[in-house]
């Protein structure tokens, strides 16, 4: 009886070991265990990446004995600098002097009529002064100003003349101007004259700022001369006969 329990024992021991042993051969045999990753560790899948390329517009920098371009030699000179500013002064002074010469005018048109209502000898000063002093400010100006090519030379010589007699006429003008306002009408037709032939020294020229204000100032001087003339001759009449009534008719 105890031999059989003995053996019974022992089947069941090697039954549980058999068991036992093909469970692990089949663990074994079964699927690896995940390989472990290290953590924070990320893949970034190829065919997401986008290629960084280089625009095709950039400009190379040129290496030191790579030549300039014209213009870029013209502004290292400084003669294209030269021609834009004097193109840009022309065009700004014309500008102005135009415009002042108008004010010029509107002051000098009630002195041209029969009856000056309005005319103010002071106020042809002023606006002849300033003229005067502003064409002779571009004056200085341009005497220092170069240019490059032989066509911008010659409308700078040619400009020169033009501010030149725009400038003496203007201020023969106020010189008259002031005379008139004291009454000296004789020293103001003499300037008012000296004006007019300043004038006729300024010329049409397609290079040189339109003529039809002075033009205008030429016929205003025309009337202005006019005027100025038979106040000084009736000035001259009143002071001839208040110096002859000082003496006494002898019967």
């Amino acid at each position: 009886m105890n031999q059989k329990i003995v053996m019974g024992t022992f089947i069941v021991i090697v039954c549980v070991l058999f068991v036992v042993g093909s469970g692990c051969t089949s663990k074994q045999e079964g699927a690896l265990p995940p390989a472990t990753q290290t953590p924070g560790a990320t893949i970034t899948p190829t065919d997401e990446v986008t290629p960084v390329t280089t625009p095709s517009n950039t400009t190379p920098v040129p290496t030191a004995n790579t030549p300039l371009l014209q213009d870029d030699l013209l502004n290292r000179e400084g003669t294209g600098d030269q021609d834009t500013a004097f193109n840009l002064f022309f065009l700004k002074s014309q500008a102005e002097i135009i415009n002042k010469t108008n004010d010029l005018l509107e002051a000098m048109v009630p002195g041209t009529q029969t009856v000056q209502v309005g005319y103010s000898p002071s106020l042809v000063y002023v606006r002849a002064e300033d003229l005067g002093y502003t064409t002779e400010n571009y004056y200085d100006q341009l005497l220092k100003m170069k240019v490059s090519t032989p066509e911008n030379e010659m409308k700078r010589v040619a400009y020169l003349q033009f501010l030149y007699s725009a400038k003496s006429s203007a201020y023969h003008i106020a010189d008259a101007a002031e005379s008139e306002s004291f009454g000296d009408y004789r020293d103001a037709l003499v300037s008012a004259t000296a004006a007019k032939f300043d004038l006729q020294n300024i010329e049409a020229d397609p290079d040189l700022p339109p003529t039809i204000p002075y033009n205008l100032l030429d016929v205003f001087l025309n009337e202005y001369i006019g005027d100025l003339r038979d106040k000084a001759i009736e000035n001259e009449i009143k002071e001839g006969t208040s110096s002859g009534s000082r003496f006494p008719s002898r019967s």
